[in-house]
């Protein structure tokens, strides 16, 4: 009788397992409650749990209290070896880029930090460009970047949901982008962040600051950009040479 029981779960999580693997349940489908699949496989609940066990333990499923279950997300690895842009990364992923945009200003910055990233002179103007930008329509990051007018004037023109900055940057500009500095640190984010991506107040996010340089030096951007948690992680190839 148990081991009929054991089987039977097995056989329900191989199920659950190959629908989530070919498509028909995708990153962040929810998937039915315990009790819809009960009646579904005509099973007791403890079966149901031991399936679903199996696909939390490999990282398939995340149980959100309240909330139900959700098929997980696949982290996308942000390696830390060269710049990319968000569109480069996602494409080397097989994965379709978007932005959706919250909003494009032309502004004097009032921070310090900025004025000093960019090294603005006083009043001088810099676009600041705010996105959403999703990976097969799904809220990957909540953008923010701030781009010197002098350097990419009417810049407003060639942005639309599908537009690639570092593609503007290089083939309307004609810049010759340098190096690029990048920090990163654990944020909690604020209420428009949190609505923006879809999440909890209490989930993490992981918060990186890039100002990138032109060839001979000039800095061309500087971006905040607020990656969720449990889609990210950031990597990077270390030599002790």
């Amino acid at each position: 009788m148990e081991k009929t029981k054991e089987v039977r779960y097995l056989a329900i999580y191989k199920q659950l397992k190959e629908k989530i693997e070919n498509g028909e349940y995708k990153q962040g489908d929810k998937i039915k409650t315990e009790k819809e699949l009960q009646m579904e496989y005509g099973v007791s609940r403890d079966t149901i749990r031991k399936a679903l066990a199996n696909l939390e333990n490999e990282d398939y499923i995340i149980k959100r209290p309240a909330l139900g279950t959700f098929v997980k997300h696949k982290k996308s690895d942000y390696q830390l070896t060269k710049l990319e842009s968000f569109t480069e990364q996602m494409k080397s992923r097989d994965i379709r880029p978007s932005s959706e945009f919250v909003s494009i200003e032309l502004i004097s910055p009032q921070s310090k930090h900025i004025i000093g990233e960019l090294q603005l002179e006083d009043m001088e103007k810099c676009y600041r460009i705010t996105r959403i930008r999703k990976g097969d329509e799904s809220p990957m990051a909540y953008e923010i970047a701030y781009v010197p007018q002098r350097l990419c004037p009417n810049m407003q023109k060639y942005l639309d949901d599908t537009s690639s900055l570092y593609q503007i940057y290089e083939q309307v500009y004609h810049h010759k982008i340098g190096d690029g500095k990048i920090k990163i640190e654990a944020d909690m984010p604020g209420v428009e962040i949190q609505k923006s991506l879809g999440i909890s107040h209490d989930s993490p996010v992981l918060r990186m600051e890039c100002t990138t340089l032109l060839e001979d030096t000039t800095p061309l951007y500087y971006v905040e950009c607020y990656y969720i948690g449990a889609k990210y992680y950031f990597s990077a190839v270390l030599s002790r040479k």
